[in-house]
């Protein structure tokens, strides 16, 4: 994966400066801890590494940075709800520009909280007010939380998901374990299939894991790393793949592109959960190195 060139603006703090790569403004963290950055564009953790290591996240060498194309790659926030379930796909979150909302330091890490709420371009998609807030945590690890809290007079039901592309040096040599007995197999028109808890990537794999534990763990052998995700607030655990012939058809993918990452994802798959007027729910994924997991 190529380094992105960022054009600097700003400097916003200490460890944070507002850059551009083409229309897309970024925030480029570095800290003694880690280095990371988030495009405003979708509310997206683009690249996350711990000091002295690589990216955690993927993030596709054919990316679209024209502020309207969602990032292939990183954490893409898929809200106010997940997959196909209603148009755009995945939610109109990851397409929009969000605002910078906060940033606080200490010797630890950063912390950048991005905000988002209703407009009339969102409530013509899906016709609710709401205030959604990401919150980066980032450290020798990366915590990501979506805040979404209803500001209207009725209540409503909401899906979603962190997206994580978690970096592999060879997804058909990795595996994911944790994730219970049994999942839907997208691949099966969502049927349900018995599972052994691990899944490896030879070939193809787009699966929800509906028992999946919170914690799951990525391994990639070539790599010499294995990658702990910790979610909550999810329904179900999501792993995807998509092989060769579909990264072939993706644009925005290399044709190899799907060797170097693996998807493991927080998800509410359905839009089931229900929030209240003036209550919040939160959706977080934490994305750490099992070296740095103390």
């Amino acid at each position: 994966m190529t380094s992105p060139t960022l054009h600097v603006e700003r400097q916003l703090s200490a460890s944070v400066d507002l850059c551009y790569r083409q229309s897309v403004p970024i925030l480029r963290v570095t800290h003694p801890a880690c280095s990371a950055t988030i495009s405003l564009f979708g509310g997206h953790l683009i690249t996350f590494a711990p000091a002295g290591e690589k990216s955690l996240t993927w993030m596709s060498d054919n990316a679209i940075y024209d502020a309207n194309t969602p990032l292939r790659g990183g954490v893409p926030i898929c809200w106010p709800w997940f997959g196909h379930t209603g148009q755009p796909s995945h939610g109109f979150a990851r397409r929009q520009m969000w605002q910078l909302a906060n940033i606080e330091e200490t010797a630890k890490g950063v912390t950048i909280q991005l905000q988002l709420s209703d407009s009339d371009a969102s409530r013509a998609l899906w016709p609710h007010c709401f205030q959604a807030t990401v919150t980066f945590t980032l450290t020798h690890h990366a915590d990501i939380a979506l805040t979404v809290t209803n500001t209207d007079q009725h209540a409503w039901a909401m899906g979603g998901a962190l997206h994580s592309y978690l970096a592999v040096e060879d997804s058909e040599q990795a595996n994911v374990e944790g994730l219970g007995c049994q999942y839907l197999d997208n691949f099966a028109a969502g049927n349900a299939v018995p599972a052994t808890g691990k899944v490896t990537f030879e070939e193809p794999v787009d699966r929800i894991y509906t028992g999946a534990n919170n914690t799951l763990t990525l391994t990639d052998p070539v790599g010499n790393r294995r990658l702990k995700v910790n979610n909550q607030g999810a329904t179900s655990a999501v792993v995807w793949n998509p092989g060769q012939a579909a990264s072939i058809q993706m644009a925005d993918m290399d044709d190899n592109g799907y060797l170097k990452f693996v998807c493991v994802e927080a998800a509410i798959e359905q839009p089931t959960q229900v929030v209240h007027p003036g209550q919040s729910y939160t959706l977080a994924t934490r994305l750490m190195d099992e070296r740095h997991s103390s």
